[in-house]
């Protein structure tokens, strides 16, 4: 049986913290990742297999 998994992407922008040299650390499912702009989060999610709810 297949997992679906959504978020909606405030809950997702919530996750990012801001680093103080710029931009932000992003840990989704224990995968971390430096982004420059939260925009980014809705592609690593969804390639991560989430639905994702605007």
């Amino acid at each position: 049986m297949e997992t679906i998994k959504t978020a909606s992407f405030e809950s997702l922008i919530d996750l990012a913290k801001e680093n103080p040299d710029g931009g932000y650390t992003f840990v989704l499912d224990g995968t971390s990742y430096q982004i420059q702009d939260v925009l980014e989060i809705s592609n690593i999610a969804k390639g991560q297999g989430y639905i994702v709810i605007y």
